[in-house]
């Protein structure tokens, strides 16, 4: 049987590292809301909606038009269009409501990394794609090997 496990680690990111963790933050936030206004006006029309995986290949497209999209790294947008999906697909199946808009300051967004060959946990923090090694304290060891990684802001902090 596979044992699923969540650890939780407070980060603290230099001012630069903050800063472009909020920028993406802010570029992620974006990406949900253009993607979700894609799958209401197709809704709408009475079409098919898109994957997440006809959604993650205009992604290319659009991370070529839009630079401030491009510095988020292309796996951390692709799992925000799966978990829209997700969302969209649990609308479907009567378990939770629509999807809503993402509100900056009431709706966090998390930055997920899925791939496990892409972000290292070390003894002095956690090294992520694009912004090098956060500092983290690692409180309680780590027990087996990620399988993820996922950065959250809670109250401001």
């Amino acid at each position: 049987m596979i044992q699923r496990r969540g650890f939780r680690y407070r980060l603290y990111p230099t001012p630069a590292q903050e800063a472009r963790l909020r920028a993406w933050e802010g570029a992620l936030r974006a990406l949900w809301n253009v993607a979700h206004e894609q799958r209401r006006l197709y809704l709408a029309r009475g079409a098919r909606l898109p994957s997440a995986f006809d959604q993650i290949n205009q992604l290319t497209e659009l991370r070529a038009a839009v630079p401030w999209l491009a510095e988020v790294p292309r796996n951390v947008c692709a799992q925000v269009l799966v978990e829209l999906d997700a969302a969209w697909q649990r609308c479907f199946q009567r378990l939770a409501r629509r999807p809503r808009w993402k509100k900056k300051g009431r709706d966090p967004v998390a930055i997920t990394e899925p791939h496990p060959r892409v972000f290292r946990v070390t003894a002095g923090g956690v090294a992520f794609p694009k912004l090098g090694t956060i500092r983290a304290i690692l409180h309680r060891p780590l027990v087996g090997e990620p399988k993820r990684c996922t950065i959250t802001r809670e109250v401001d902090q």
